[in-house]
C-alpha cells in the first residue's frame, strides 16, 4: 500500500530537486505580469480580466508566506517560530496527522538549503510544492484502487 501524502513529505530531501530547477526571480518579464495582476485594486479588476486560477493561486503562495514571515526579523524569510505557526494555521490537517513532536523542525532543516536558520520564499515553494506532488501521487494511487 502506498503511503499518505503526509508519509511522502516528510521523506524527501532538497537536495534531490534537479539541478536547474525553475528560478522565479530569473523570469523578470513573468514576475512583472504576475506582479501586475495581484496588485491590482478592485477599479482596475472590472475594467480588466479577473486572475486566472492558477495566478490567485501563487498570488495566494505570496500572500501567505509574507504574512507569516519578519514578525521576529527578517520580513523575507521565516524564522522556525513563524513557520511552525503558518504550518499551524494553514497546513493544520497535515501537523495534526503527525505523530512525530519533532516534526517542524525536520521539515525546517529540509528546507533551510542555505542553513541560516531560516526559510526563504524559494525555500517555502519547495515544500508546497512537495506537498502538491505528494497529494497528486496519493490521488492518483487511490483512483487506480478504486477501479
Amino acid at each position: 500500500m502506498r503511503s499518505s501524502p503526509v508519509e511522502l513529505i516528510i521523506s524527501p530531501k532538497i537536495e534531490d530537486r534537479p539541478p536547474g530547477s525553475f528560478s522565479f526571480s530569473s523570469k523578470p518579464a513573468a514576475a512583472r505580469h504576475l506582479s501586475r495582476i495581484l496588485t491590482r485594486g478592485p477599479q482596475e479588476l472590472s475594467d480588466s480580466r479577473m486572475p486566472s486560477q492558477l495566478e490567485g493561486a501563487m498570488g495566494a503562495l505570496i500572500t501567505v508566506f509574507y504574512n507569516y514571515s519578519g514578525n521576529d526579523g527578517d520580513k523575507h524569510k521565516l524564522n522556525k517560530g513563524e513557520l511552525k505557526e503558518l504550518l499551524h494555521s494553514e497546513l493544520t490537517d497535515f501537523l495534526t496527522s503527525q505523530k512525530d513532536p519533532m516534526l517542524v523542525e525536520k521539515i525546517m532543516n529540509d528546507l533551510d538549503s542555505n542553513k541560516d536558520n531560516e526559510v526563504d520564499f524559494n525555500e517555502f515553494v519547495v515544500l508546497v510544492a512537495a506537498l502538491t506532488v505528494a497529494c497528486n501521487d496519493f490521488f492518483q494511487e487511490q483512483n487506480k484502487n478504486a477501479k
